[in-house]
């Protein structure tokens, strides 16, 4: 009954997650988000080529099957650590250059094994690997903590943590069991939060939606870095309001409401010139337009 179980999760599993990256790659249009949606469908097929042999174990060795779950785990990165590299001037540079030297690096490990484990004996990975996939899951998944997915990160970011310890050197029986027992249930929970999360929208109008939208799809590094640089233009051309978490603030008492942006051209400007390398002007229009749209129904 447990395996019927197991069965029907990761099948389950496998689908909402085609569904969840479908709906990724439309989302992100009119973005530089292109290539991680692209690592996320590899990703999503990884997933479902493991979770096949999974299901028929009983032909495929148990080292091997560990060998599918570890690249699947390492495929897991690849989206996460694409969005840090989402500038459409080395988007096909950073894909080449930093993500596929990224799953040779962890991946070397295992392949080292590759002829043991067709044998029958089981993957087991070292503290360095252990730590190296570590820094790079923290990283990428912790990108997007502080932004509107927040616990789809710590959920992916915590089980697939779970998934590589049971490859490991020092793994229990327990752990052993956890790649097929544990993949169902962390993939669901994953994608019905991001889905809860998907659906809400932030309230906030003008170039603070603008802001708040950039940092939800491209995280928080990016979004310090969007912060940072506008604030450097505020300065320089001595604008009435500065950016913060907020949205444009005064800089003083006696001057203009943050509101009153909407119709500075030199904002306008500023914003349209700094999210060039990221986003389409129909992005950034779709989102002024529905924010006067509310503002006028108000």
């Amino acid at each position: 009954m447990t395996d019927v179980l197991v069965a029907v999760m990761l099948t389950l599993a496998v689908a909402v997650g085609w569904i969840g990256v479908i709906r990724l790659t439309r989302s992100v249009r009119h973005t530089s988000l292109t290539a991680a949606a692209a690592w996320a469908i590899w990703f999503q097929v990884t997933l479902t080529a493991t979770t096949i042999a999974t299901l028929a174990k009983s032909r495929v060795p148990l080292g091997i099957l560990d060998q599918l779950w570890y690249l699947t785990a390492v495929s897991g990165l690849c989206p996460f650590v694409a969005v840090l590299g989402a500038r459409r001037s080395r988007l096909l540079e950073w894909s080449c250059f930093i993500v596929l030297p990224l799953i040779v690096v962890l991946e070397w490990p295992a392949l080292a094994q590759l002829s043991r484990c067709w044998r029958g004996q089981r993957l087991e990975l070292e503290m360095p690997t252990l730590v190296g996939y570590a820094i790079v899951l923290l990283m990428g998944a912790g990108n997007f903590v502080g932004t509107r997915f927040t616990w789809p990160a710590i959920f992916f970011a915590g089980g697939w943590g779970l998934i590589l310890l049971s490859n490991s050197s020092f793994e229990t029986v327990w752990l052993r069991r956890a790649p097929d027992a544990a993949v169902g249930p962390i993939q669901l929970w994953f994608w019905w939060w991001a889905f809860h999360f998907a659906k809400q929208k932030n309230a906030a109008a003008g170039w603070q939606k603008i802001c708040l939208d950039f940092r939800d799809h491209f995280g928080v590094v990016w979004s310090t870095r969007l912060t940072a640089r506008i604030n450097e233009v505020a300065q320089r051309e001595k604008w009435p309001w500065t950016l913060t978490a907020n949205g444009l603030v005064p800089t003083s008492n006696d001057a203009p409401s943050g509101e009153s942006s909407a119709t500075d051209p030199r904002v306008d400007h500023a914003f349209r010139w700094l999210l060039k390398p990221f986003v389409d002007p129909e992005w950034i229009d779709e989102r002024l337009t529905a924010s006067t749209d509310r503002a006028s129904d108000g």
